[in-house]
C-alpha cells in the first residue's frame, strides 16, 4: 500500500469518526432534552432549538468533512441537517408530548437509538456525494437510494411536525411549499439530473405533494394519516418521474403506484371522517 492510500485511509477514518460522534452528539441531546425539559418546553422553544439543530448540523459536517467542501457540496450537507431537524421536530411533537413513566423514557430510548442510525445515514449520504464532487466512487449509488428514503421521511416528518404547530393555513401553505420543492430537487440532482429537466420534475412532484396536502388537510383531522399522504405523494410522483421509458412492455410499476394512492386516501378516510 502507497502513502498516499494509507493517508486516504487514515482520513476516511478520522472522517468516519467525526461523523459518529456528530450523530451521537445528536441522538444523546435530543433524548437529555426531553429527559429534562418533557412537556414543559413551549412550541416557541421547540422551534428554535431545532433552527439550532439545523445550523449546528451543518457547521459539524463542514468540520466532519475536514472543510473539504464547495459551493456545490452545500445543498448536500443542508439537506442532511434538514433531515435531522425534521427528526428532532418529530419526537419533540409526537413522542415528547406523550412520554411520562419510566418505561415509556425506555421506548424514548429505542426511538433515539433509530435516531441516531438515521443521523449517522444521512451524515454518509452527505459524505458520499460531497467526495464525488472531488472524484467519482461507487458508493454513489447506494448514497442515490439512501437520498431517496431520506427524502421520503423528511417530507413525513416535517409535514407531521408543521401540522402539530397548529399554524393557520396562510402561514402553513407558505411554509410547506418550499420543502416539499426542495426535497425533491435535491434528491433528483442527487440522481445525476441537471438543467431544465430537473426543475420542471420538481415543480411538477412539488405540485403533487402539495394537492396531496391539502386534499388531506381539508378532510381530516389526524396529523399521522395526513403527513403520510404527501409522503405517499412524493414517493408516487419520484417514483413515476424516474420510470425507465425505455423499457419496453407494460409498466407495473404504474399499478403499483396508483394502489398506494389508493390506500393513502382510504386509511386517510377511515382515520378522520369515519372515525
Amino acid at each position: 500500500m502507497s502513502s498516499g492510500e494509507i493517508r486516504s485511509t487514515k482520513e476516511d477514518t478520522v472522517k468516519r469518526g467525526k461523523l459518529i460522534s456528530l450523530a451521537v452528539l445528536v441522538a444523546l441531546t435530543i433524548f437529555i432534552q426531553i429527559l429534562v425539559k418533557g412537556k414543559s418546553e413551549s412550541i416557541t422553544g421547540i422551534i428554535i432549538v431545532a433552527l439550532v439543530y439545523l445550523v449546528s448540523v451543518f457547521l459539524g459536517l463542514i468540520w466532519a468533512f475536514n472543510f473539504e467542501v464547495k459551493i456545490k457540496s452545500l445543498p448536500y450537507l443542508f439537506f442532511s441537517s434538514l433531515f435531522v431537524m425534521s427528526e428532532y421536530l418529530f419526537v419533540q411533537l409526537f413522542f415528547a408530548q406523550r412520554f411520562s413513566r419510566i418505561y415509556e423514557g425506555l421506548i424514548l430510548l429505542l426511538l433515539v437509538g433509530l435516531v441516531f442510525v438515521g443521523t449517522y445515514v444521512s451524515f454518509l449520504m452527505a459524505n458520499v456525494f460531497n467526495v464525488n464532487l472531488y472524484k467519482e466512487i461507487p458508493l454513489v449509488h447506494v448514497g442515490r437510494t439512501t437520498s431517496y428514503i431520506i427524502s421520503t421521511f423528511s417530507i413525513f416528518f416535517l409535514t407531521f411536525s408543521f401540522l402539530a404547530l397548529q399554524l393557520p393555513i396562510y402561514i402553513l401553505i407558505p411554509l410547506v411549499y418550499p420543502i416539499y420543492l426542495f426535497i425533491p430537487f435535491i434528491h433528483l440532482k442527487n440522481l445525476g439530473i441537471e438543467g431544465l429537466l430537473l426543475k420542471r420534475k420538481s415543480i411538477l412532484i412539488s405540485f403533487l405533494v402539495l394537492f396531496m396536502f391539502i386534499g388531506s388537510f381539508l378532510a381530516g383531522l389526524v396529523h399521522e394519516a395526513l403527513a403520510l399522504s404527501p409522503m405517499v405523494g412524493y414517493f408516487v410522483g419520484m417514483g413515476v418521474g424516474n420510470i425507465d421509458s425505455k423499457k419496453k412492455g407494460f409498466q407495473w410499476e404504474l399499478i403499483l403506484y396508483i394502489i398506494a394512492l389508493i390506500v393513502v386516501v382510504f386509511i386517510n378516510l377511515q382515520l378522520n371522517i369515519f372515525a
